[in-house]
């Protein structure tokens, strides 16, 4: 009876043993099964971003490389930057661009609500399906884990850069920044922006499919709008693409709002902008 008493008391305390075992090592399993069960959802949220979202805001999230689905060729990024410390990092407080939009919700609620929501001001698209888009709750949240696996310790190692503050007079911005004709040529060429997409090239205007051809803006731009120059009237297109609608383009009556993305603003340097905005206005005259 004694023995069995002792082999049942040891059977007890070897069985508390391997529970208490199994206890300690439980959080580490369930962080190990949390971890991978979000790298599958990352995964999935990668090709929804790629199939959904990379021809707007590039390949790698920077608004640098963007690419046509069908053609393959590359054309200018309407979407901003979504790699990017500006969205991805906290710095002293909340990130800078959560900050301008007065977001007092959490840096996930703000990703999924754009996504899901769209923005159309700024043409970004409705894509969650509660909103008539078509991506399912599920692949709203999968791309929303995507994007914020972009934050990493050497992505917000300084403090998240803010952005530049554009004088509302061109003068002002050519002041600080005089830019210069041949660059500006260059940027007007540059695919990352893909200006001749839709103005095409000066030489010719049959090239312009989507927008105004502006070999003469020079001259035209200065009679746009009343009291502004030229300089003032391309500054002001550039940034604000909806501030004037031109009557009319290639295709027919120009669309409103605007084809022309809104995001140069975040997009350009302000070198870039006073280069582009002397060569154009030199056009004609």
């Amino acid at each position: 009876m004694q023995v069995k008493v002792v082999i049942g008391t040891l059977a007890f305390m070897l069985s508390m043993i391997i529970m208490g075992f199994a206890t300690l090592r439980e959080p580490a399993r369930m962080e190990r099964f949390t971890l991978a069960y979000e790298g599958r959802l990352i995964e999935q949220g990668a090709e929804v971003y790629k199939n959904n979202c990379a021809s707007c805001h590039g390949v790698y999230g920077k608004a640098e490389a963007c690419f046509d689905e069908a053609t393959g060729e590359q054309i200018a990024c309407a979407g901003i930057p979504l790699h990017t410390p500006e969205l991805l990092c906290d710095g002293d407080s909340v990130p800078l661009r959560l900050r301008q939009r007065d977001w007092a919700g959490t840096k996930y609620g703000y990703v999924a609500s754009v996504v899901a929501a769209g923005r159309t001001a700024s043409g970004m698209p409705t894509w969650g399906e509660a909103f008539g888009g078509p991506l399912r709750d599920n692949q709203v949240e999968n791309v929303t884990l995507f994007v914020l696996n972009w934050e990493s310790e050497e992505l917000c190692a300084g403090p998240p850069p803010e952005l530049y503050a554009w004088p509302d007079d061109v003068e002002d911005h050519l002041a600080a920044f005089p830019g210069d004709v041949a660059q500006g040529e260059a940027v007007y060429l540059n695919p990352t922006y893909a200006c001749t997409a839709c103005h095409g090239q000066m030489d010719n205007p049959a090239s312009a499919a989507i927008g105004p051809h502006l070999a003469q803006i020079g001259i035209i731009g200065a009679e746009r709008v009343a009291g502004q120059t030229a300089e003032q009237y391309i500054y002001e297109s550039i940034l604000y693409p909806n501030a004037y609608i031109v009557p009319d383009c290639p295709s027919g009556p120009c669309a409103s709002p605007s084809s022309m993305p809104g995001n140069f603003g975040e997009r350009m340097t302000p070198e870039e902008m006073s280069d582009l905005v002397v060569y154009l206005a030199s056009l004609g005259r």
